[in-house]
């Protein structure tokens, strides 16, 4: 019993040291992310164009965001949730 428990105490030992071997990361590490995020991006300029954008009417882009913010608004109260008619009426 006493020559296992040093066999075990040895591979245990072995391990802890392994894993504090220092690592080192390669030189093309991240590459892959700032890529992918560089080609997110539709148009890099767009910060330095200072023009003002043409072809967008005010009062339908009032409207537009007026509706767009009553949809997160909560539905009335007499909607009924329930789409599959299933005989069960949810409420």
């Amino acid at each position: 019993m006493t020559k296992l428990n040093g066999i075990l105490v040895m591979m245990s030992l072995g391990l802890v040291i392994g894993a504090c071997a220092p690592t080192t990361i390669g030189s093309n590490w991240g590459t892959a992310y700032k890529d992918m995020r560089a080609k997110q991006v539709l148009n890099p300029t767009a910060g330095e164009q200072l023009d003002p954008v043409e072809g967008q009417d005010g009062k339908v882009n009032a409207i537009a965001m007026e509706a767009y913010r009553k949809g997160f608004e909560k539905p009335d109260a007499g909607f009924n949730k329930s789409i599959v008619s299933s005989g069960v009426k949810t409420n």
